[in-house]
Formats: structure tokens, C-alpha cells, sequence
């Protein structure tokens, strides 16, 4: 069988970039890339998980959740001031939508500090709009207190959604992914 290569490029085309993250090429002081974003990104989840399934007779779990939650805004790779600006606004959210459905809404601050710590291109935050279309139908939708583990499941697909919409949008304007870094 023939072999079939690709024509070769004009002369002065660049090929195209493989898409890089952008937060990939940060000086990191300690840990590894991969593993970083991994323990950063579990931690954060089962931190609002803990903070959300909080109730008067499980308080506990609101202080463990609040700190695995920071810690996993803190092991991401990022700037500094990027992870520092994503813990408190999360934070008071993840606890206010302790509230109930009418709160899920709120969710897409989760997106919103996601997208800042990870660089995304403007285009992406574009996204933001998945997590506030789920959190208003669960408002509409549940109204009962016990009906809330749907409602944090619901809301916590909404914001995993829009952050894979947002990676894509990223994969496609690999130009811009960078554009935010200052």
C-alpha cells in the first residue's frame, strides 16, 4: 500500500499550535503540573459537596468543606492573585445555596473563578450562561427542601458543562488563550 503524505506548506505558512494550556507553562515552585491540577480540582468539588450537604446536625462539614475548598483553589496552577480572587466569592456561595434551589442560580460564580484560574479566553465566559439556565430551571422546578441533592447535582453539571464548553472554545482560539495574562 502507497504511502500518502501531506503536501508540504507554502513557503512561509506556519503550521498550526497544538493547543497549550495556558497556565501549562507557569514556573511552578513545588509539585507537578498534572498532579496539581488533579488534587486542586477534586479537592474543590469535595469541598462544596461537604459544604452543601451541610446541615444543623452535620456543621462539621461546613468548616472541613470551606478548607478543602480553599486548599483546592490554592494547589491549582495559577497566578497567585487568580486562585486568591476564586476562594471568597466560591466560598460565600457554596454557603449560601445551603438556602435551597432558588440559590442555584449562584453556581456559575464556581464557572466564573474556574475560568479565571484556568485563563480562558473571553469568548468563554461566554459560558457562564450553562450554569444560570440550570440554576433557574431548578428554581422553577424544586421547590422542597429534600429535593436540594438534585438540585447541587444538577447545578454541579451545569458548571461542569460550561467549564468543558469553555476549554473548547479555548482549544479553538488557541491564539487568545493566553490574551488575559498580566
Amino acid at each position: 500500500m502507497p504511502r500518502t503524505t501531506a503536501p508540504p506548506a507554502p513557503r512561509g505558512a506556519r503550521a498550526p499550535r497544538p493547543f497549550v494550556e495556558p497556565t501549562r507553562g507557569l514556573p511552578l515552585r513545588w509539585g507537578s503540573y498534572r498532579w496539581r491540577l488533579i488534587a486542586g480540582g477534586v479537592s474543590i468539588a469535595l469541598g462544596i459537596a461537604s459544604v452543601l450537604f451541610t446541615s444543623s446536625y452535620s456543621l462539621p462539614f461546613l468548616a472541613v468543606g470551606s478548607l478543602l475548598q480553599a486548599g483546592g483553589w490554592i494547589l491549582l496552577p495559577a497566578r497567585g492573585w487568580r486562585r486568591l480572587l476564586a476562594i471568597g466569592p466560591c466560598l460565600l456561595v457554596s454557603s449560601l445555596m445551603l438556602a435551597g434551589a432558588d440559590f442555584a442560580v449562584f453556581s456559575a460564580v464556581f464557572l466564573a473563578g474556574w475560568l479565571l484560574v484556568r485563563q480562558r479566553p473571553p469568548l468563554a465566559w461566554l459560558t457562564l450562561a450553562i450554569p444560570v439556565g440550570v440554576g433557574l430551571a431548578c428554581g422553577a422546578a424544586f421547590t422542597s427542601y429534600e429535593q436540594n441533592w438534585m438540585v447541587f447535582a444538577l447545578s454541579g453539571a451545569g458548571v461542569l458543562a460550561g467549564a468543558a464548553a469553555a476549554r473548547g472554545i479555548s482549544r479553538a482560539l488557541p491564539a487568545a488563550s493566553g490574551s488575559l495574562e498580566t
